[in-house]
């Protein structure tokens, strides 16, 4: 869900209209626009307002048709899969993709002929540190309206370019997230206006900025003879935006009603106001039977915590499994049974069973079996597409196979079927495998030969590619050993078996810890609460054992 805006202080409100002659903002009468912003969940989102504050208008149909881009450091653009989305605190678009908190968003769109004229609406999203200087290099080709904030030591620079160049004259308005006026000026020879500290906000800030050109032209049977164009462009302020700091917040865990018994390996996941957890060892290290592994679904209700851990369905006893979370369904993906019971020789098989339940009906469905058994391995979903990375195929007494290959389903699809992805550079298992800013992070692991490891592997989906970044801290290789993440408020973060709470860089490519946890797991879940909240379930430390309790953490 988009979060609601801020209270309104009792500060006048702000009305903008339009001026099709010139390019100056008045207050004559009040009109609409399209903002852009990345909302808590870490997605781009598209409204059209009075102000940012104003998010439930229904979007005019040419505005519902805007295409959201992500704007890459070199200037090139990627479109963003868009849904339409409304609830009693937002209505507009909302990608499918999560988004980087440093990443910059562009929409661009024709509203349609207003009074004679054209309207043309460009909407931008500045995220990330910003530069201390201004570079028009990405910007040289850009067509129509653009603009970049720069942060100064008395506050932010607003550059403003209109094909490529300066616009000069031009009246620039500062917006608060409550949609108060904080300040004017307009842009001098370099395209340029200043704004004090004083004038922006913690928070969320706007800029908004209309420029007019005699044009003429038709436009859906329509003439005109002007064109007005109109930017608005979202920020948080550069202070807020620094890196988090050393050591997040850890709460108490009473609220939380601890899982009824100790598990390891097993699958996670929030689907609406729940926590579903399936499966995962009961026994102790390295003793594998049938009655050590959970064949429960149990769901914990974030809204009636008192009720505790509830058993809702019951399938095969399975470890080591991949879970997800889709709509309205929990997804279930492979995981090994053991076929021997206690005292006997291990007999372990890796399934290829991929299971529904949905949380409406609390009915099972089967979904296309993996192409072969897969267990140690993890999923991740990227808008509607499941991803599966890593793990090995066990088939009792034989010899075990490391999986060299990653997979991917469309869930969307009338007829889903798996689809090989780019071979991998690496067999791992072990793993933790997480969706973050439109791309699949893979975690640690232990490697099929070399051991633990704490290395650290991106897939874009985009470009179909694999590449390695910073690998995680620690002291050593074994702190990549069963890790656990999640992606919160557009932040990675990953909490591993030395206790490290640990935050990807995602300009510098690198990680850095961010803390520690009360108590050091491995082979447990991360799962978010919201926006700044995760909770580590699960797990277990080879000092102390396993864990029922959950550990909240929450990053300031």
């Amino acid at each position: 869900m988009v979060q609601a805006p801020r209270s309104i202080r009792s500060k006048k409100t702000f009305s903008i209209a339009l001026l099709l002659a010139g390019s100056t903002l008045t207050s004559a009468a009040q009109a609409h626009f399209p903002w852009l912003i990345r909302t808590p969940e870490g997605k781009a989102a598209l409204f059209f307002g009075e102000g940012l504050a104003d998010r439930t208008y229904k979007l005019p149909p040419s505005i519902a048709k805007a295409e959201i881009k992500r704007m890459q450091p070199g200037g090139e653009l990627s479109v963003l899969t868009v849904t339409p989305f409304e609830s009693s605190d937002f209505v507009g678009l909302i990608s499918k993709e999560e988004i980087g908190a440093d990443d910059t968003l562009v929409s661009q769109v024709t509203f349609g002929i207003y009074n004679g004229g054209k309207l043309e609406y460009y909407a931008m999203h500045q995220g990330g540190k910003f530069p201390e200087s201004f570079s028009a290099t990405a910007h040289e080709k850009t067509e129509g309206l653009v603009a970049q904030v720069v942060d100064t030591s008395s506050g932010v620079d607003v550059y403003v370019l209109w094909h490529g160049a300066p616009l000069v004259d031009a009246e620039v308005h500062l917006y608060c997230a409550e949609g108060h006026e904080e300040g004017t000026a307009k842009t001098n020879s370099e395209g340029k206006v200043s704004f004090t500290d004083g004038q922006v906000e913690e928070g969320l800030n706007a800029i908004m900025v209309g420029h007019t050109v005699k044009e003429a032209g038709n436009l859906a049977e329509k003439s005109y003879e002007s064109a007005s164009h109109y930017l608005t462009l979202t920020f948080v302020d550069p202070e807020d935006a620094e890196p988090a700091p050393s050591e997040p917040a850890k709460t108490d865990t009473s609220s939380l009603p601890p899982i009824p018994f100790s598990i390891t390996s097993f699958g996670a996941a929030r689907c609406a106001d729940s926590i579903y957890i399936y499966g995962g060892h009961t026994g102790t290290a390295h003793s594998y039977y049938d009655e050590s592994q959970s064949s429960k679904l149990l769901m914990l209700d974030l809204n009636e915590q008192q009720a505790g851990w509830q058993k809702v369905a019951e399938g095969e006893r399975l470890q080591g499994l991949g879970m997800v979370a889709h709509g309205d369904r929990v997804i279930l993906i492979g995981g090994f049974s053991a076929k021997n019971k206690e005292g006997e020789k291990h007999d372990l098989h890796s399934q290829a069973t991929v299971r529904a339940f949905d949380a409406r009906t609390n009915q099972w469905s089967e979904l296309p079996a993996l192409p072969a058994g897969r267990s140690s391995h993890d999923a991740a979903v990227i808008g509607d597409t499941l991803y599966v990375v890593g793990g090995w195929n066990m088939s009792g007494s034989a010899e075990t196979e490391w999986h060299t290959t990653a997979l991917a389903m469309d869930l969307s699809a009338a007829d889903p079927q798996w689809r090989p992805l780019p071979e991998p550079p690496f067999q791992r298992r072990a793993i933790a495998t997480v969706a973050h800013a439109g791309k699949l992070f893979v975690i640690g692991g232990m490697n099929q030969a070399g051991g633990p490891t704490r290395a650290v592997e991106i897939f874009d989906p985009q470009s179909q590619t694999w590449e390695s970044t910073g690998e995680l801290h620690g002291e050593n290789a074994m702190a990549g050993f069963g890790a656990a993440g999640w992606s919160a408020d557009g932040q990675l973060l990953v909490t591993t078996y030395e206790g490290d709470i640990q935050l990807y860089d995602d300009t510098n490519k690198s990680w850095k810890v961010q803390g520690q946890t009360a108590e050091a797991r491995f082979f447990h879940r991360l799962i978010p609460l919201a926006a700044t909240e995760l909770v580590q379930i699960g797990g277990a430390n080879m000092e102390s054992g396993k864990f029922l309790e959950l550990e909240v953490v929450t990053r300031r």
